[in-house]
């Protein structure tokens, strides 16, 4: 099952996990990719947050 991460303003892609042996350090923490990304986002630069509420969190079935 893949793992996005997505910028809440723009909708941008930050980084996508696709399947397991795709990295070798696996799924990074949102305060991993924080470092990654230099804290905003490439595309509207839009300061990211660590912070993850529940509700921000999106789980869907692929058909």
């Amino acid at each position: 099952m893949p793992v996005i991460y997505k910028c809440s303003n723009c909708g941008t892609v930050i980084y996508k996990f696709m399947r397991a042996g795709q990295d070798y350090y696996g799924v990074p923490s949102p305060s991993e990719l924080m470092i990654r990304v230099r804290s905003t986002c490439p595309n509207c630069g839009k300061s990211l947050s660590n912070n993850i509420e529940l509700n921000h969190i999106t789980i869907t079935l692929r058909k």
